[in-house]
């Protein structure tokens, strides 16, 4: 398997009944796991979404190693599991990583540049 790194414009997004968040569950109607769950152990992976392109397929794990750096260094598992009109035609170049709640989402680490780190 080869690494294939990216760039992308990072955003978070979290669990709402809102119209702009889009929900409590992603694309397949799974339950949205946020970063603080996985990093309380009540998570497995860190859910995000992309462009929904055939090289991103549903699932697909990802490494950001900014995000786990201000993390402790921690090993944190995100997987591609939602998408949204805002990252049609976008590809690589925006990620939404799913976190507790607006305050959250306003972390300036997740709203920066992020590294994204693909093993296919």
């Amino acid at each position: 398997m080869a690494s294939h790194t990216y760039h992308a414009q990072g955003s978070g997004y979290f669990p709402s009944s809102s119209q702009l968040e889009g929900g409590f569950v992603d694309i397949k109607g799974k339950k949205l796991n946020t970063l603080q769950d996985f990093l309380a152990g009540k998570a497995s992976y860190v859910s995000c979404a992309m462009d929904k392109i055939p090289e991103i397929s549903y699932g697909t794990v990802v490494k950001i190693p900014e995000i786990e750096r201000a993390n402790n260094s921690k090993s944190i598992e995100f997987r591609v599991v939602d998408t949204g009109g805002s990252f049609k035609g976008k590809g690589y170049t925006r990620i939404d990583i799913c976190v507790a709640d607006r305050k959250a989402s306003l972390d300036p680490i997740i709203n920066g540049t992020l590294t994204l780190i693909f093993d296919y």
